[in-house]
């Protein structure tokens, strides 16, 4: 998109402002439709940061600001009541705010291919999420609170994180052992996927090499396939060249037959009558 097309919402409250090759966003153009901004794509420019007036957009749904370079998501981003989905991944995020926990509707959060070592234990507080990407991190450790998500949770990816992940587990852990065993799961899910992953690395190598003694089976057939090949042609000229002294055969003994005609004729014209 050009820089000097202006800025509005669609009808639906949708703002597109992706690609504009910007650092900060021109917040003084947002607050105008504050009341009204229901989507906003920021996506894929060289963003930094976020103003921290973002948090007057109170009736904002949907904040797409992945693919930029953002170090860190405002403070106040709890202030967003309204937001169903955050995607923030393909930054350079190292820490999410603990204000997330306020974002009673948040239902998606994407936060994959960042720098993040460590999940906020108020992300508890997002009581509605469903899909938690935080894939292409370095976290190191995972809350136990986030095993409250546990009922509404749908998906969650933890792959390609650092292999010592572990569980902040705090001393009254007796009283929420379901949530521990919960946790743990999911790590022993993540350990299962690496495992399965190396199984299917043996078995892809296993039907390599059987698909290479398959392929040197078929070049010995198709050598072989080509030999015949050659065996047929030279059988063919054979065949030609036998035709062929065949025709002289029968050629030569067409003109002897004349010729012998021709005697007799010349013969039989000497004789007395």
């Amino acid at each position: 998109m050009e820089e000097d097309q202006p800025i509005q919402p669609d009808e639906s409250g949708h703002l597109d402002l992706k690609y504009r090759g910007w650092t900060e966003v021109p917040f003084a153009d947002l607050s105008s439709f504050a009341y009204c901004l229901q989507s906003l794509d920021v996506s894929f420019n060289q963003l930094q940061y976020l103003p921290d007036e973002f948090s007057s957009l109170r009736f904002l749904q949907i904040l797409n600001c992945s693919c930029n370079k953002l170090r860190s998501l405002p403070e106040n981003i709890g202030a967003l009541e309204s937001l169903t989905v955050l995607k923030a991944n393909g930054n350079q995020l190292t820490a999410i705010p603990s204000s997330i926990g306020q974002c009673k509707s948040l239902q998606q959060l994407i936060l994959s291919e960042n720098i993040l070592t460590s999940l906020p234990e108020e992300l508890k507080g997002c009581s509605s999420l469903q899909k938690l990407l935080v894939q292409n991190n370095d976290l190191s450790r995972l809350p136990l609170s986030l095993a409250k998500l546990k009922d509404t949770l749908i998906e969650i990816d933890l792959s390609n994180n650092n292999e010592q992940m572990t569980v902040t587990i705090p001393t009254e852990v007796h009283r929420d052992i379901d949530s521990v065993m919960w946790i743990i799961s999911l790590q022993s899910q993540k350990r299962d996927c690496i495992d399965g992953l190396k199984h299917d690395i043996k078995t892809l190598q296993h039907d390599i090499v059987g698909y290479e003694f398959d392929l040197l089976q078929l070049e010995e057939q198709v050598a072989m396939l080509e030999q015949k090949k050659r065996n047929i042609e030279s059988d063919l000229e054979q065949v030609k060249h036998f035709l062929r002294a065949q025709e002289c055969k029968r050629n030569v003994q067409y003109w002897m037959e004349q010729k012998w005609e021709e005697i007799k004729l010349a013969c039989a014209s000497k004789l007395p009558i």
